[in-house]
């Protein structure tokens, strides 16, 4: 695992949209997956002035989401999926058949998670380039403490941490009651995998990620086993 700490979060940003510059340059139709939440969001902002500048283009290349709230989809305000619309997809030229997000309001979780798998089996096998972040919690997606390393695309329990914190998310006091996410054992295998951590409130974490045994304690210490990967961090979360 290489560990790189940058001045700002949005020095560390512009790496990555680089990196994915670079990644779209000689795969044009490359599988992106990228955490919906506040730690993207400078790296959204990055990669949508890379396209106004005619930088990147997005038109090949597909996305599957990382992870949504149990009982919402991209049309919940502040869903998961909402939240990349908003910030991502509404603003580039990727093509509506080639994203893929969860919908987590269906009837059927078992079905949804064999779709979610067979469109990345059809557009690129695995995931090319994947961004994560992580919770205070050391969760990755919502694959929550004590879950399963292994693990594919699944249902998850959330931890009390992960639905507080999710809060900040909504306008209103929401109930949060599972999710749906790809599983460590997915992000395991891309073929390049980047975590980005940022800010002071981060700082505690993000130093048992680095120094802590790997273990699903702490699920974000599973990069370790990852190949191609890097944890990003800037000056604020390191702290020195």
């Amino acid at each position: 695992m290489e560990l790189s700490i940058f001045d700002n979060y949005n020095e560390m940003c512009m790496k990555v949209a680089n990196e994915i510059s670079e990644f779209l340059s000689q795969k044009p139709e490359s599988l992106l997956c990228i955490a919906a939440g506040h730690t993207s969001i400078g790296l959204f902002e990055a990669l949508v002035g890379m396209y106004k500048r005619n930088e990147i283009d997005f038109k090949n290349a597909s996305f599957v989401a990382m992870d949504e709230w149990l009982g919402m989809s991209h049309k919940t305000p502040n869903s998961c999926g909402d939240f990349l619309n908003r910030n991502f997809f509404a603003k580039l030229n990727f093509k509506p058949e080639n994203i893929r997000l969860f919908d987590g309001s269906t009837s059927d979780d078992a079905l949804e998670c064999h779709n979610v798998v067979q469109f990345i089996k059809e557009k690129s096998g695995v995931i090319d380039y994947l961004v994560l972040g992580t919770g205070m919690n050391g969760h990755l997606g919502l694959n929550e403490p004590g879950c399963d390393l292994d693990a594919g695309i699944h249902v998850a329990e959330l931890d009390e941490t992960t639905q507080l914190v999710g809060q900040k998310y909504f306008n209103e006091e929401t109930q949060l009651n599972g999710g749906i996410t790809l599983g460590i054992g997915d992000f395991s295998q891309a073929r390049r995998a980047v975590l980005m951590v940022s800010g002071s409130h981060k700082r505690e974490i993000l130093h048992k990620i680095i120094n802590e045994p790997a273990s699903n304690a702490i699920p974000a210490t599973a990069i370790r086993n990852f190949s191609n990967v890097s944890l990003y961090c800037d000056r604020d979360a390191y702290g020195r």
